[in-house]
């Protein structure tokens, strides 16, 4: 995941309260921070950057706890993390997606169980907490949720002669065909960064082998099947048609000529992203974003697939407690659940709230988090993004392999190798 989330360049000054320091790698019990509580996140770029500072000071003055919060962009902060996590310290509170690499934190014994010691759970959705509880137990308290679906620029597919949004694949390709022959670049896609390319081949498998199957796959290590070969077969075959903006390989996500700005600008047709892209394409191009020119649709389905237009590769972002975080980060984890303060995500971040009650955060909702919420309320099931859902060593094979298919330096049939030898080496 990926996810998302959330490629942000500087860190704003703080409150007298909170000590920032995005360049030191301290974690919780480290002695590179004299600070009472660590935290680590990937909303690095103001307004959200600062709205988070803002929170920790406000708690601060209340609890007379101090802060070192660091904000960091989406791939360093996997890094570091993974960094952290092989030398058993941990920050204190850390963005999580959840699924796999939970899991290995919590099997590692670095992270604490916040079962029953949360008195804000009640108003959280429950359904937002799955991809952080592990064996019945909750490791991580969700701020955000949503889905990946196409976010795409009316206006171009207008003057590309495109009525309505492709709902089958074969759709989708002529499209993309009718948005090439205009002079548009159809999809904006960050390459450099590899993460987003693994959206196209986990949602082609979902609608060709279905949900039931990939979950028997990873569950046997196993994809050999040949319904994941055709996913990588038809991402040749999209690939092939030059879809992506030029210079696409290297380009970022959040990067001032990246994938998102491409969109914020108007340059590009669309991009499969999740829920945040709204946000990050005004933020990365500088601009207010394309306002009401903005459209969202679900993947296409595949025709004569197992999977459905109704299930959606989605997840959101929470955040876990190292297991040596002082007691307090709990309480600070329920000022943040606050009804008002999860509305300031929303207007600062771009979130998705997760309140158990969505109209008390968002009594108004603007058409993108509209859209959002609608293919939530529609789902029928959904798949957490890869390369969180599995180990870090398996997602991070997908999306290598899935760069290395876009590019055409890999057949299917390599993909699938790669994706079976790493499987077996984990296990």
């Amino acid at each position: 995941m990926s996810k998302p989330l959330h490629r942000l360049r500087s860190l704003a000054a703080a409150g007298a309260a909170v000590a920032m320091a995005t360049t030191a790698a301290a974690c919780g019990g480290d002695s590179g921070s004299n600070a009472d509580i660590v935290w680590w996140h990937i909303q690095n770029q103001d307004p959200m950057m600062s709205t988070w500072s803002d929170m920790a000071d406000e708690w601060a003055e209340e609890s007379e706890l101090t802060f070192d919060v660091q904000a960091i962009e989406n791939e360093a902060f996997k890094e570091r993390m993974g960094t952290a996590t092989q030398s058993g310290e941990t920050p204190d509170i850390f963005q999580t997606w959840g699924g796999g690499v939970l899991t290995q934190q919590v099997e590692a014994g670095l992270v604490k169980d916040l079962t029953g010691e949360l008195d804000c759970i009640d108003k959280i959705n429950p359904a937002s907490l799955d991809p952080y509880t592990i064996d019945g137990k909750l490791y991580g308290m969700p701020f955000d949720g949503g889905v990946v679906g196409f976010w795409y620029n009316k206006d171009l597919f207008a003057e590309a002669g495109i009525e309505q949004p492709p709902t089958t694949w074969t759709e989708f390709l002529d499209a993309v065909q009718a948005l090439k022959d205009s002079g548009v670049a159809p999809i904006a896609l960050a390459g450099g960064d590899k993460w987003p390319g693994h959206y196209y081949w986990t949602y082609l498998a979902m609608r060709i082998a279905g949900l039931d199957a990939m979950a028997s796959a990873a569950e046997a290590g196993d994809f050999s099947d040949a319904a994941f070969v055709q996913a990588g077969d038809m991402l040749i075959e999209l690939a092939e048609m030059e879809p992506f903006q030029e210079g696409f390989e290297s380009a970022g996500y959040g990067e001032a000529d990246g994938q998102a700005a491409h969109m914020g600008e108007g340059l590009t047709g669309m991009e499969l992203m999740g829920q945040w892209a709204p946000t990050v394409q005004s933020d990365a191009s500088g601009t207010e974003g394309l306002g009401d020119a903005l459209g969202f649709f679900p993947f296409p389905e595949v025709e004569g697939g197992a999977g459905t237009i109704t299930e959606y590769l989605g997840g959101g972002n929470g955040f876990a407690v190292g297991v040596n975080a002082p007691e307090e980060v709990t309480d600070f984890l329920c000022y943040l659940a606050e009804e008002e303060n999860q509305a300031r995500g929303v207007a600062d971040g771009g979130f998705t709230t997760v309140a158990a009650d969505p109209e008390a955060v968002v009594p108004e909702m603007d058409a993108n988090t509209e859209a959002i919420v609608e293919a939530l309320a529609s789902a029928t099931a959904t798949q957490l993004y890869l390369d969180q859902a599995y180990p870090p060593a398996i997602g991070g094979v997908i999306n290598e392999a899935t760069e290395g298919v876009i590019l055409g330096q890999i057949s299917s049939e390599d993909m699938i190798e790669m994706i079976n030898d790493a499987w077996a080496a984990e296990q």
